[in-house]
């Protein structure tokens, strides 16, 4: 059976990336689909602000307090258990304070390397267009 051009597209929220973090568990993100960003946003949408950073390059980055709430909404495992999306506040903290620092950096790390996956593919894409 072939895929729809739709049903690839829609993969990329299957792709599974995992980091192990401090404590050896290993935390499991995937790509957030367009309605569960949206829920993610409702269930923090008193979080707002952002702190400054410098990167070593001398960059500096406004990121928002909201970031690492949206990093745990995309945790879908930890050590191979499955994750199902959190459907209220109160369970994404409660996933917030299992991770921990040490499994939100893991899953952070996942994340960026999930957003790199995507950046280069579109890169691939259009090089094909020209």
């Amino acid at each position: 059976m072939q895929l729809t051009e739709s049903e690839i597209r829609l993969q990329r929220y299957k792709q599974v990336e995992r980091e192990a973090d401090a404590w050896g568990r290993v935390i499991g993100v995937r790509r957030l689909k367009p309605s569960e960003q949206t829920k993610a946003a409702s269930f923090t949408a008193d979080v707002t602000g952002y702190d400054e950073v410098t990167t070593e390059q001398g960059l500096k980055l406004a990121i928002p307090h909201r970031t690492p709430l949206m990093v745990v909404a995309s945790v879908c495992e930890i050590d191979g258990a499955q994750i199902p999306f959190p459907r209220s506040r109160a369970e994404l903290d409660a996933m917030y304070d299992r991770l921990d620092e040490e499994g939100l950096a893991a899953a952070s790390r996942a994340v960026a390397k999930l957003q790199a996956d995507a950046l280069s593919a579109g890169d691939v894409k259009e090089e094909a267009k020209n």
